[in-house]
């Protein structure tokens, strides 16, 4: 970064606010789609999602509040609301009417208007019973329509209706914006999807059909090519090197971008210098910490959002209990990316074969750094639901040993064949008396006998009897797998009594290599049988 003058005050000082004016790069796009929803004689709600500080406020200010003045003119009363501040739905819909009023108010060609809508107003905050104060609410609204107005709301940070809103709360939401002698006009801005917010109150009133969706990502290569250039009237210039090292850090996400050159350009006023060109690998202690602190804000995100184990199993693998809609709430987030196997391998050093389908995508984080970071907190990652996609590949695999070994009524061949070996015939009768144990007392119990085995009797009874078959699924030598079976046994055990606490970090460490190298091998196998 290079500073033709070098004042006091620092140009990125805004980020983490609502970026406006000159400041504002990019989005064209987006801003455009806004207002052909918003503008027009017909016209409807919108619904703005993405992650935290992606720049959804920045977008629909700048998109619509430059216009608010026009609009007056038009009659379309605009307004910028922060749900957040809301502590219940009477407030949310008083707060819609206050902020209609508030403008009549300013302007004295409409104080008949005002006049008439006053005292509705009055009778709502004064309102103790629901069904009157739904009522008032909408002969507020229906008598603004009937005067020739739009009202047009911004609701920002969207999501906390969730926990202020009942069904009924969204069905008038819905009857305010959808019927034609009342429609107000919605902008929301959330992390969530409508119909998510909306699903936390089992709510009937199908909202969310109300709204075309926006999801704002990244940025894309118009936006970052703009947002650099615009860095000129600031009297700031870049070089491609700075540009690539502000990318592996935060890759295109617009707040992180801000913030990065918020921290260099006050290094540079610290040290008096005008030209600063830092290297990644080396980073000050100040821009280290904040990039720490948004990237653990990211995770708590994810975690709330139950997607932080899923993002771990997709870019670090092994995958084991991720659906589609978790694989695509995550691409939508754009908190993962689509790269080759060469680059994530030159990326972590390491290989990963976490998906079943060998051909599919490898992901890593939205910025190199921010995966580097992930997989330092990789031993985050749950160990009990891992180990029980481990053992239901494990029991698949043996299934499948059984089929081509033994085929029909295989328990009794197999007792025949081990009748002299006490210690396998006795597990299987062990296994049996199980099996016969659960379906008494829980009736719909499995039938299928090694649905109740456990790590040694996986290995004893049926790994190590046929170790020339299953060599060529898990590889090595069949005493090390002895090892780690007998090992896994010991840990299974606390770990499903809830007493994890008496496993060491080393051993939890070692039980989940063991874990994923077993899903990963047998994967393998299955996508070439």
């Amino acid at each position: 970064m290079v500073i033709k003058a070098l004042n006091s005050q620092n140009p990125f000082s805004d980020y983490g606010q609502i970026v406006k004016g000159s400041r504002f790069a990019g989005r064209k796009n987006e801003v455009q789609t806004i207002q052909n929803r918003i503008l027009g004689d017909a016209y409807g709600n919108i619904a703005i999602m993405g992650m935290p500080r992606i720049g959804k406020s920045s977008l629909v200010w700048n998109a619509l509040m430059p216009l608010k003045e026009k609009l007056l003119n038009k009659r379309n009363i605009l307004s910028f609301i922060y749900v957040g501040r809301l502590v219940s739905s009477k407030d949310f819909f008083k707060q819609l009417a206050c902020q209609v009023l508030e403008e009549l108010e300013l302007i004295e060609s409409h104080e008949s208007s005002f006049n008439k809508l006053q005292p509705i107003y009055d009778k709502m905050k004064a309102e103790k019973d629901n069904f009157e104060f739904k009522n008032l609410v909408q002969k507020f609204f229906r008598f603004l329509k009937r005067n020739e107005f739009r009202a047009s709301f911004i609701l920002d940070e969207f999501d906390h209706v969730a926990s202020i809103f009942t069904v009924s709360d969204f069905q008038l939401l819905r009857e305010l914006a959808s019927q034609p002698e009342t429609q107000i006009c919605l902008v929301t801005v959330s992390r969530r999807t409508i119909q998510e917010i909306e699903a936390e109150n089992g709510a009937i009133s199908n909202f969310c059909g109300i709204f075309s969706d926006l999801r704002l990502g990244l940025f894309n290569n118009s936006d970052i090519a703009e947002y650099w250039d615009s860095l000129k009237r600031l009297d700031i210039e870049v070089s491609d090197e700075y540009k690539q090292n502000i990318d592996y850090l935060v890759g295109r996400h617009p707040f992180l971008i801000d913030m990065c050159n918020y921290e260099v350009y006050n290094l540079m006023l610290k040290n008096q210098v005008v030209k600063f060109d830092f290297e990644p690998s080396y980073l000050e202690s100040e821009l280290k910490l904040a990039l720490f602190n948004n990237f653990d804000k990211i995770i708590i995100l994810l975690k709330d959002e139950k997607l932080y184990d899923k993002a771990l199993q997709l870019i670090l693998g092994p995958i084991y209990n991720v659906t589609i809609s978790d694989e695509q709430k995550l691409l939508k987030y754009e908190f993962i990316r689509k790269v080759g196997s060469m680059k994530k391998y030159s990326l972590l050093k390491r290989e990963f074969n976490n998906s079943k389908n060998q051909n599919s995508a490898s992901y890593v984080c939205f910025s190199d750094y921010f995966t580097e970071l992930l997989y330092l907190k990789y031993n985050d990652i749950d160990f009990w639901p891992l180990w029980k996609e481990t053992e239901r590949a494990v029991r698949d695999l043996i299934k499948t040993w059984i089929t081509e070994v033994f085929d029909d009524d295989w328990e009794t061949k197999y007792l025949t064949k081990y009748a002299k070996s006490g210690g396998k015939y006795d597990g299987i009768k062990k296994l049996c008396n199980t099996r016969t144990y659960s379906n008494k007392k829980f009736g719909n119990s499995s039938e299928h006998l090694i649905d109740y085995t456990f790590p040694r009797d996986m290995y004893d009874l049926f790994i190590s009897s046929d170790w020339d078959w299953f060599k060529k699924v898990l590889g090595d030598e069949k005493k090390e797998w002895g090892k780690k079976f007998n090992f896994l046994a010991d840990i299974r055990n606390p770990v499903a009594h809830n007493n994890s606490e008496f496993i060491s970090i080393d051993d939890f460490n070692t039980a989940k290599k063991y874990c994923e190298t077993i899903i990963e091998r047998v994967t393998k196998w299955r996508n070439n049988y």
